[in-house]
C-alpha cells in the first residue's frame, strides 16, 4: 500500500487533491488557489446566464383606481402603496387616489409609515 501525495498542477508543491479531470490527477496548493480565485470567480460570473430585469407595468391613474376598487371589493382590504409600487405609480399620487376612493365609497383609510390600507367597513353586527 502506497500513499499518493497530491502535487499542485501549477507550481508542483504539495496541494489539495481535486480528483481526476480528463484522466489526470488534479491538485492545487493554497497559494496558487488564492492567486487564481478572482479569475475563476470572474469566469463563473461571465458564464452565468443573465436574467433580464423585471419591467414595471406602468398604467394610468384611472386604471389604477379601477384596480384598487376591484381588489378591495374582492379582498376586503388592500395596501395601496404596495400596489402602486408594483404598477409604477408615485406614492403621492397613490395617497391621493386612496383618499378619493375612501370618500367616494365610504371605506376606511388606515395610514402608517409607508403603508395606506384601504378597507371596507365591517358589516353591522346582527341584533
Amino acid at each position: 500500500m502506497s500513499v499518493k501525495i497530491p502535487y499542485c498542477i501549477v507550481c508542483g508543491r504539495v496541494g489539495v487533491d481535486f480528483g481526476k479531470v480528463a484522466g489526470r490527477d488534479v491538485a492545487m496548493c493554497p497559494d496558487c488557489a488564492r492567486i487564481l480565485l478572482p479569475k475563476v470567480q470572474a469566469l463563473v460570473e461571465a458564464a452565468a446566464p443573465k436574467r433580464p430585469a423585471k419591467a414595471v407595468e406602468k398604467i394610468t391613474p384611472e386604471k389604477f383606481k379601477e384596480l384598487i376598487v376591484k381588489s378591495v371589493d374582492e379582498r376586503g382590504s388592500l395596501n395601496v402603496f404596495n400596489a402602486a409600487r408594483a404598477r409604477g405609480i408615485p406614492t403621492a399620487k397613490a395617497r391621493e387616489i386612496a383618499e378619493e376612493i375612501a370618500k367616494e365609497k365610504g371605506w376606511e383609510l388606515q395610514t402608517g409609515k409607508m403603508k395606506i390600507i384601504l378597507r371596507k367597513p365591517a358589516p353591522p353586527a346582527p341584533a
